[in-house]
């Protein structure tokens, strides 16, 4: 019975910790050792304006990215059309427009006369992206210069990466973006189960010593 009932806790833990380890782990394309008060930004993207920002995957499961923005002083933003396409194909995985609404979410600061933060994009997942170039871009649309927004960029990581502002290549620098992966972590898998033994071997120990 005793046996049972140890196989039934060890399964309840895999279960959990299965769950806790699948889901979208963000993986940044720039450098997070400069602190965000080094950041730069690009010029403010004003109608016709581009930027293009390539880099490949690290892992299989691409999902979405964040892209850090900057607003003009109280001001609502107009629309950037947004697509993501794989380079060597020209296959075209997700698109849609970043707006005003984009901004008024928990990831967008709102205590700083100039507003800023990351906005958040989803498309449908990859499985097979790991090791694939895409192309994101982003494209300004028709709109007044006060509605316009600037992109946080700063230097980037050892993630193969390209950035251009309006066929300007910035060849030591990448956008402060983040690549969403939707996938089973192992690594975090591994180190839950760990803490989980332990915890239990804890356990086990305090009880034979105090019983």
């Amino acid at each position: 019975m005793k046996t049972i009932k140890k196989i039934g806790i060890a399964i309840i833990i895999i279960i959990i910790g299965v769950a806790y380890a699948y889901g979208t782990w963000p993986r940044p394309i720039y450098n997070t050792d400069i602190g965000s008060l080094s950041y730069e930004k690009t010029d403010f993207l004003t109608t016709d304006s581009t930027m293009e920002q390539k880099f490949v995957c690290g892992n299989n499961g691409f999902s979405g990215f964040t892209i850090k923005m900057l607003k003009q002083d109280g001001q609502n933003i107009g629309n950037y059309r947004w697509t993501v396409e794989e380079v060597k194909t020209g296959k075209t995985i997700g698109k849609g427009t970043i707006s005003e609404a984009d901004t008024e979410t928990r990831l967008f600061e709102s205590s700083n006369p100039q507003k800023q933060g990351m906005v958040n994009v989803n498309f449908p997942k990859q499985q097979n992206s790991k090791g694939k170039e895409y192309r994101l871009t982003l494209q300004a649309e028709e709109m007044e210069d006060t509605e316009s927004v600037a992109v946080y960029i700063t230097e980037k990581n050892s993630t193969e990466s390209e950035l251009k502002v309006n066929e300007n290549a910035m060849t030591d620098k990448a956008s402060v973006v983040k690549l969403n992966y939707k996938r089973f972590n192992v690594e975090t898998f591994i180190v839950f189960l760990g803490i989980a033994v332990y915890l239990w071997a804890f356990i086990k120990f305090m009880y034979k010593l105090f019983r």
